[in-house]
């Protein structure tokens, strides 16, 4: 996330270290201060969200810990938008407490491959699934 030069920069030197990197085709740039722009605008857009309570473990990546789903109000997502987000934590905390499969409900599954890698990093060894594909 960041200004799209600087993003053209570390994208060309992770090819030229041979890492492995590519640009996510959004309109925005997520998890950065990029957000402020239109925080308001999101504010906005999410007023009318009004969370509940579930009856399955939520594990906010905004904090790394279990979090009360009734309190993901507007608020919450903005700021899931706009913080650094702790997914690996979160990943390695449930692989090594015995989670046996992670399932990626995306339109575009970017993130099967760092789960993967995660879980391997964690020393666990789970399922890791997509769901759902652009176009398809």
């Amino acid at each position: 996330s960041g200004e799209g030069a600087a993003v053209e920069e570390l994208l060309a030197r992770c090819e030229s270290d041979g890492v492995w990197a590519r640009r996510i085709d959004v309109d925005y740039a997520s998890h950065g201060p990029q957000v402020e722009e239109i925080k308001d605008e999101l504010l906005e857009a999410l007023s009318g969200i009004s969370p509940v309570a579930g009856s399955v473990e939520f594990r906010s990546t905004v904090t790394g810990e279990v979090t009360d789903t009734a309190t993901l109000d507007a608020g919450y997502w903005v700021r899931n938008l706009r913080e650094p987000v702790r997914f690996a934590p979160v990943i390695e905390a449930l692989a090594q407490a015995g989670a046996g499969v992670f399932v990626e409900a995306s339109p575009h599954p970017v993130l099967v491959a760092g789960i993967g890698d995660t879980v391997a990093e964690a020393g666990a060894q789970c399922a890791v699934v997509e769901t759902l594909r652009r176009d398809e």
